[in-house]
């Protein structure tokens, strides 16, 4: 579990699931940084731009939460302006997910938490985001 969230958890709080963005992430900047060494000597800016995307996609990767509790659903992330959702389970209205066809080989998608008064926040490359649904629909029709 992430820092953010051990922080901000309510006294008598219990994380229930958690989910940190797929490996699915790094695959982009893996490829153009292929691409770039392949390309030799006139590859250097290509392999270049390969290592900041991928500098900054571990920088999201790390920075990055998702939990529900038994009280609430919390979603952090952000490198430098930080973005936090945290809807207490009765205003949840619901939580969909989204994986194309590669999501679905890989085992990654995009959670998409509907609360009263927040509207839709979308959470791309999240790993097992059909398990994460579940949980969440376990906790508010238990």
């Amino acid at each position: 579990m992430g820092s953010y969230v051990n922080g901000c958890l309510l006294p008598g709080e219990q994380v229930i699931a958690e989910a940190r963005p797929h490996w699915a992430i790094f695959v982009g900047p893996a490829l153009v940084l292929l691409f770039g060494l392949m390309m030799g000597r006139v590859g250097g800016f290509v392999v270049f731009l390969g290592l900041v995307w991928g500098g900054y996609r571990v920088l999201v990767y790390l920075t990055t939460e998702l939990a529900v509790t038994n009280k609430r659903v919390i979603a952090k992330s952000g490198i430098v302006r930080r973005n936090v959702i945290d809807v207490a389970n009765t205003k949840i209205e619901g939580v969909t997910y989204h994986q194309g066809i590669i999501g679905r080989i890989f085992g990654y998608g995009s959670i998409l938490v509907r609360g009263t008064g927040v509207g839709q926040v979308p959470i791309p490359f999240i790993g097992r985001p059909e398990y994460f649904k579940q949980e969440v629909g376990r906790v508010l029709y238990a």
